[in-house]
């Protein structure tokens, strides 16, 4: 049961059991040492440059956006999910910008997405892709006004004030701890995470492992209010995973305020025990045809806060699959393939209620 898509960061976080947050940027050369070089090479890597606020901000998916019945890609790797960004545009200092213009960035994480915040004024760096279509990242140089003194002088012509690379002031962060609570719970699979309250990306800002005893301990966290989610797994399964303080329900989780150089340290993150029922049935091909290698059904949590909670399984030569552990919730069934042949087939969105038993779940693939 392992599913592992590199294009986006959010199939590596809900199909492994080991997420990762890093992105590495491409360093400036060595010759480059003060401000003004910065600057200078920063641009000079843009399709786009421009001031703006950021006034809308989506998450863009196919699969989100797929009518129940819909045919959808059986590659997952296609059109992977980004955030678009709607900037009202206040000074354009490269390409031709109208008032409003919409960017993509990456989800986060691994992809090394941007986070904006509605309403924040940015000094964006953006490239174009072959179709045309800006995006930015934490690699291009983009950041909040207040933090891009030296780049926003060198593009004003103005002198800057300092020539030595200035690095950005880190925020003053907050810490969040506590203990995950639960008689006969082995933590040592168990992972605690916080998404960030308005941030319209899946992929949690922080994460903390609990130690055997169930403490957790999550540094450097910015400013903000958070969710917390505790998800325990087995063999990559998800056994369990509940909203701080205890509930299963997203619309009755309780969010928690961080602030700068103050530790939330008492937190008691009660994990109680939850049902899991099986969900079996077959996959067949509208052609008749054997099934292509390495196909799988993926069942995703259709909760837009719950988009951790996923399961994956291997479909068996004869096209049938079988869950033995599923949580009880509302999920998104359909068909994968990984591997050369993904590209000829399409499946369809279906949507299951999980709360009793599920057999004789029929899924299709057709090809083109």
């Amino acid at each position: 049961m392992h599913f592992h898509l590199l294009v986006s960061a959010i199939f590596a976080l809900t199909f492994s059991s080991a997420p990762a947050f890093g992105c590495s940027c491409v360093p400036p050369p060595p010759d480059i040492k003060t401000a003004q070089a910065l600057a200078q090479w920063t641009a000079d890597r843009s399709a786009a440059i421009f001031e703006g606020s950021a006034e809308r901000i989506e998450l863009k998916w196919p699969l989100l956006e797929a009518k129940l019945g819909d045919l959808i890609p059986a590659d997952a790797e296609q059109d992977p999910p980004v955030m678009q960004v709607l900037f009202e545009v206040s000074r354009s200092y490269r390409g031709t910008q109208p008032k409003s213009i919409l960017i993509t960035t990456g989800l986060g994480g691994g992809d090394c997405g941007f986070h904006f915040e509605v309403g924040e004024q940015y000094l964006v760096y953006a490239y174009a892709d072959e179709s045309g279509r800006l995006s930015t990242g934490i690699c291009s140089g983009t950041a909040r006004l207040e933090e891009s003194q030296a780049n926003l002088s060198y593009l004003r012509r103005e002198p800057i004030a300092s020539k030595s690379i200035v690095r950005n002031r880190p925020i003053a962060a907050g810490k969040v701890c506590g203990r995950a609570v639960r008689a006969g719970l082995d933590f040592a699979d168990s992972q605690v995470f916080l998404l960030r309250v308005g941030n319209k990306s899946p992929i949690p800002s922080d994460e903390a492992e609990p130690a055997r005893d169930g403490s957790f301990c999550a540094t450097g966290v910015i400013p903000g209010k958070y969710h917390l989610m505790f998800i325990n797994r087995i063999e990559d399964s998800p056994t369990s995973f509940v909203f701080f303080p205890g509930v299963a329900k997203s619309s009755e989780a309780t969010a928690i305020e961080v602030k700068s150089d103050q530790a939330n340290s008492e937190l008691v993150f009660n994990v109680p025990p939850q049902p899991t029922f099986s969900v079996s049935g077959t996959v067949r091909t509208s052609n008749k045809s054997a099934l292509p290698a390495e196909c799988k059904v993926a069942l995703w949590s259709a909760d837009p806060l719950s988009f951790l909670l996923a399961y994956t399984q291997d479909v068996a030569p004869s096209g049938t699959f079988d869950f033995p552990q599923v949580l009880p919730g509302k999920y998104w069934v359909f068909v994968t393939v990984d591997s050369d042949a993904a590209s000829n087939w399409l499946t369809r969105k279906v949507e299951v209620d999980v709360d009793v038993r599920v057999a004789n779940l029929s899924l299709e693939l057709i090809a083109k």
